[in-house]
């Protein structure tokens, strides 16, 4: 992969290797093997993790594994370089290691990631990739939703439902994916459609998520934040960000609120931190 055939007519000069047609893309500058990397990988909306992004069918997992396919990552096949989408183009990482790290550090620091916080944990699939390439992120979109049929409040007696994995169950990964952001965008989205008793409990577990980040975000961080101007939202994103952030409104938010709740006037409201 490190090889490229010349095109006929090229001058003499860009070709090396004795003339044997090869162009090695190793000796392009750096600037223009960056270029090579993101047109390959970097995608031009935000990286979708609780989808197929960073991982793939457990049936084509059995088949590479069957095939005896390379696993450069030790993931069991689950990592980036097999994704549904971006697998054709990955075999450039393979090609050695000092391209591997190159195109890896375009493509981490180039792209926004979308985690969705949901109960069911599919956000672990992008720690899949592992601490280094965590440390490499740069844009990172938090979404905290709850499926309508996964939103239930326990009554008397019945153990709580768990709306969002603790957060200190993957500490070393948070902290990872944290050091080092540029831009954080958080949209929260309140399970309106459940009774109104069960949003305290959805924002109580919400906010041991929104403690975390909060007290290890980077001041160099540009945050911003939409929680539509909900009311408990509003006060648990005041108590765990105490470095500054931007409240903001989102076309992904202001779809669900108006979509979602009975009082679409009152999405404009201040609220105590849009003060002073």
């Amino acid at each position: 992969m490190t090889g490229m055939i010349v095109q006929e007519g090229l001058p003499p000069e860009h070709a090396s290797g004795g003339g044997s047609g090869l162009f090695r893309l190793l000796d392009l500058p750096l600037e223009l093997r960056n270029e090579i990397y993101a047109h390959l990988l970097v995608q031009t909306e935000p990286v979708d993790c609780s989808r197929v992004w960073f991982s793939t069918a457990a049936r084509h997992l059995r088949r590479l594994a069957k095939e005896n396919a390379p696993d450069c990552c030790s993931q069991n096949y689950a990592c980036t370089h097999y994704d549904a989408r971006l697998r054709p183009r990955t075999g450039l990482l393979r090609a050695c290691r000092q391209v591997s790290n190159e195109a890896l550090e375009v493509l981490y620091t180039q792209s926004v990631f979308r985690v969705d916080l949901e109960s069911r944990s599919k956000f672990l699939r992008f720690f899949t990739i592992g601490e280094a390439n965590l440390r490499r992120v740069r844009h990172l979109r938090l979404n905290a939703f709850t499926a309508y049929y996964s939103y239930r409040i326990a009554g008397p007696g019945e153990k709580q439902w768990q709306f969002f994995r603790p957060v200190a169950l993957d500490a070393a990964f948070w902290t990872a994916l944290l050091e080092g952001l540029l831009t954080l965008e958080f949209i929260m989205k309140v399970p309106t459609w459940g009774h109104h008793s069960g949003w305290p409990v959805w924002v109580g577990q919400l906010e041991t998520v929104l403690s975390f980040v909060g007290e290890r975000i980077d001041e160099g961080t540009d945050v911003t934040i939409d929680d539509n101007y909900s009311m408990f939202l509003c006060e648990a994103v005041d108590r765990c960000f105490r470095k500054p952030f931007r409240r903001v409104r989102t076309k992904e938010g202001d779809a669900y609120y108006y979509r979602t709740r009975f009082d679409p006037d009152n999405i404009t409201g201040p609220v105590a931190s849009d003060e002073g």
